[in-house]
């Protein structure tokens, strides 16, 4: 991936840009259609007046490389990913997968819980493309297109855990621990209430949230009073992702959910433990104020972290 190309959302001065990639790419498989005519006219009431969004490719010239959209359907309380478009001398550097996860990120954060998108087999760069951001082939429906031959959906909830998602957590918990190598000793790897996070929460001020894609748990974020702790602290716990869905958001909803549901549960510090292995997740820790601890707190039993960290409550750390 190019990290000299930056993405930014819609401004009026790129309208020219987004016509004239998506012409430049129909063109040179298929025929512009009235749909998509219709589109390039109608971008500021149709989809950005609508509540949608545009995203642009700008390289470190400042030239428009590339784009997308995210165009709202009322009607079916969807989202469609369309007019992705990325130019010739910059296909293959990943461009079209930032646009991609920049696009399913602000969906994300908009509350949209469905994307869809129409697409031509025909074009297996893009399919692929599709796939690895998540997008499942599903029956062609009330097609747009006369070029278009599959069509592909994306949908995420996040939701309280429920008793049926407690083996498939532990299971994705456990290979991320494998996945990045980190200890299996007096971990979380190792501990039998990995298996039963739901029985854990009951009786407790405790909460856990999963997100569904395309209704399958692929991550989880809590928070749990753990022994020891000292009064008016909660731990973060059990914070994973998939491998599969990473980039996407998901872990900063996530996140959000956690700590705002601690506030209101009336805690006034969170508490978490990790390792050097989990290098990333550190990172993004302390970009949202955790301090570091000189030593562990409480008694979660996971003697094998090794980086500790608390963030109290603060107007800044509520927002």
């Amino acid at each position: 991936m190019d990290n000299k190309v930056r993405i930014e959302t819609y401004n009026p001065k790129y309208k020219e840009d987004f016509v004239r990639l998506n012409k430049q790419w129909i063109e040179r498989y298929f025929r512009v259609e009235n749909s998509d005519l219709n589109t390039f006219e109608h971008i500021d009431d149709g989809i950005i007046g609508c509540g949608g969004q545009i995203f642009f490719a700008i390289d470190e010239s400042g030239s428009v490389i590339g784009c997308c959209a995210l165009k709202p359907h009322p009607e079916t309380q969807s989202h469609e990913l369309a007019k992705m478009a990325v130019a010739p001398e910059a296909q293959g550097k990943g461009v079209g997968r930032m646009l991609g996860e920049a696009l399913i990120k602000y969906a994300v954060k908009s509350g949209v819980r469905r994307i869809f998108l129409e697409g031509n087999t025909r074009l297996k760069a893009s399919i692929a493309l599709y796939r690895r951001l998540g997008f499942k082939e599903i029956p062609l429906k009330d097609i747009a297109y006369e070029r278009c031959d599959i069509m592909m959906e994306l949908t995420f909830a996040f939701r309280p855990i429920e008793p049926k998602d407690q083996a498939s957590l532990a299971r994705l918990i456990r290979s991320v621990f494998e996945e990045y190598g980190a200890p299996l000793v007096n971990t979380v790897y190792d501990d039998p209430r990995t298996w039963h996070i739901y029985d854990t929460l009951q009786g407790a001020n405790a909460a856990y949230w999963v997100v569904e894609e395309n209704g399958e748990v692929v991550g989880g974020c809590g928070f749990f009073p753990t022994e020891g702790l000292p009064d008016g602290y909660a731990e973060l716990i059990k914070f994973y992702l998939s491998k599969l869905c990473r980039g996407k958001g998901y872990g900063s909803r996530l996140f959000s959910l956690t700590i705002d549901g601690a506030w209101k549960a009336g805690y006034n510090h969170l508490y978490i433990e990790s390792f050097p292995e989990f290098a990333d997740a550190v990172t993004m820790y302390r970009r949202h104020g955790f301090v570091p601890l000189p030593h562990r707190l409480g008694h979660s039993g996971h003697t094998a972290t090794s980086i500790h960290l608390e963030l109290e409550r603060t107007e800044k750390s509520e927002n």
